[in-house]
């Protein structure tokens, strides 16, 4: 798979591109954001596992199909080292630009690598929330969720 060679400078940067990517209907643009490894893993919230990249490459296709995904972060608190950064964010997410109450909430946690190419995804990790446990965690900051 060619990549384009754009370095991010920080691995919040790489979070924030891939919201962009779905919410302009790039899958694409979204893959590119992932580590080059055949490793790569995405749990989506109803518990799919997916593996690889053309896994990945089709669930975003069919996701951004017919309508971007906003993603709007409620709660995040993250964790970094040298080279890994994790992110634990509680989002709501709305299937279509003229939404505007959520769809779905989720518990999201998102592992990030630092490599020769700057900072990558290397997994995802959803689990849906309701809006009690939403309340919770924005009454609560801080709290890790997986």
């Amino acid at each position: 798979m060619p990549r384009f060679a754009r370095l991010f400078d920080s691995a919040e940067d790489i979070v924030e591109a891939f919201r962009e990517a779905l919410k302009l209907r790039d899958a694409d643009g979204a893959l590119r954001l992932w580590l080059d490894e055949d490793s790569i893993t995405c749990v989506l919230p109803d518990g799919q596992r997916l593996i690889g990249h053309e896994q990945l490459r089709q669930a975003f296709l069919q996701l951004l199909e017919e309508q971007p995904v906003l993603v709007d972060a409620i709660e995040t608190s993250s964790h970094a080292s040298m080279a890994v950064s994790i992110f634990d964010v509680t989002e709501a997410l709305r299937f279509g630009g003229d939404r505007v109450e959520a769809d779905l909430y989720v518990h999201t946690t998102y592992v990030l690598m630092q490599n020769h190419e700057g900072w990558r995804l290397a997994h995802i990790h959803c689990s849906p929330a309701n809006a009690v446990q939403v309340a919770a965690v924005a009454a609560a900051p801080g709290q890790a969720l997986h």
